[in-house]
């Protein structure tokens, strides 16, 4: 269950650092706000565990909050102490993900900021223009590939310097003493696609989901609407995924995670197992694929093979540096921890996707012969 193991690994995490609470860097998509129920969830075990009279658990509370006379009342009140979240605005930014990131900050308690980050963005971008004297576009303003992703990319690493400043320092300006463990919010699905920025937001102290899939947590996002009364998750859940890193087209988000991974969140899970716990490469992939994906034909069960292989082995190096998760599935990809292989490979997989190809024309040379004889 996400919201025990998880909230007890941060509980535990948080006591021992010695930390005053998290940062969360609060998005309005599925996997912050997954986060942000995980520690939630935390509170609500330790204000079961003060109300049943546990003096150990009431005594970490009073260090980490620094009020030798505190007692934790209500999740809420206790979430106030422990968690700042915070929405890290650009131009790029909808009204909407402002408004449920806000709305799920005030149904668990969490103090929250809303710091706008496009004068940062603008101005690692000019000392860019200053040097070069170019001035890179986005795609949609006719910028090139590179273009387009450079600047995405400026946004999603400004978002992890800021969040490590306001750690640092958000504290202090309330008046309190100590800093603030930063929290990731990168699934697995993300880390084995590779569709993440190198050193973003994705890179944190702790990272609770990183071994959890994009299609787990949707199913815990819903556990926490029905358990908790989290009304604000209802139309997180129902939003497409976005990154929110291009321009909006007339107010509204015209770009979305899985039509620029090229891959759905629940084949990537499928691939994750695969390639995981089945312990399949590339060609034994499209075998068993074959088998479960009959609606498709076999050449476009091997493209999306193709594909995925191509953006798994380019991507691995980002592997080397994700943020300590916690692990409690079998398809997990860190291989900080957990999945020890190579993170440097042949990404055109030669051999592999010529045994595809084979396999392909075979089939197809098969089905036109079952064909000519149904005619005949």
């Amino acid at each position: 269950d996400y919201s025990l193991g998880p909230a007890c690994w941060l509980w535990d995490y948080l006591r021992r650092s010695k930390q005053r609470g998290f940062l969360l860097p609060l998005s309005g998509g599925v996997d912050s706000s997954a986060v942000a129920c995980i520690v939630y969830s935390m509170c609500r075990l330790v204000c079961q565990a003060v109300n049943s009279g546990n003096e150990d658990v009431l005594n970490d509370v009073r260090e980490i909050v620094g009020d030798a006379s505190y007692l934790p009342r209500m999740p809420q009140e206790l979430c106030r102490h422990l968690l700042t979240t915070c929405y890290m605005a650009t131009e790029n930014s909808s009204h909407e993900t402002r408004e449920r990131a806000r709305m799920l900050s005030e149904q668990i308690g969490s103090y929250h900021l809303t710091p706008n980050i496009d004068a940062a963005v603008k101005a690692v971008i000019g000392i860019f223009t200053m040097v070069t004297g170019k001035v890179p576009q986005f795609r949609v303003h006719g910028g090139s590939g590179p273009e387009n992703l450079a600047l995405q990319n400026v946004q999603a690493r400004i978002r992890m310097v800021v969040a490590y400043l306001f750690a640092q320092l958000s504290l202090w300006t309330r008046g309190l003493a100590g800093g603030l463990l930063v929290l990731s919010s990168a699934n697995v699905d993300e880390s084995l696609r590779g569709y993440l920025t190198k050193y973003d937001c994705s890179s944190a102290d702790i990272n609770p989901i990183g071994g959890i899939s994009k299609t787990d947590l949707r199913g815990f996002i819903q556990y926490c609407i029905d358990s908790f009364q989290l009304t604000a998750l209802t139309s997180i859940l129902s939003a497409p995924p976005t990154a929110e890193l291009e321009p909006l087209t007339d107010g509204q988000v015209s770009q979305t995670d899985e039509d620029d991974m090229g891959m759905t969140y629940q084949e990537l899970s499928v691939y994750g197992k695969l390639r995981k716990v089945v312990k399949t490469g590339p060609y034994s992939m499209f075998c068993k694929l074959l088998l479960l994906w009959r609606e498709i034909s076999p050449r476009q069960v091997a493209e999306r093979v193709k594909h995925f292989f191509r953006m798994y082995s380019i991507n691995r190096h980002k592997m080397t540096t994700l943020t300590p998760s916690y692990h409690a599935e079998s398809y997990s990809p860190d291989d900080n921890r957990f999945d020890l292989r190579p993170f440097l490979y042949n990404a055109a997989w030669t051999w592999q996707f010529r045994c595809i190809d084979e396999q392909v024309s075979c089939l197809e040379d098969c089905k036109k012969g079952a064909l000519c004889e149904e005619v005949d």
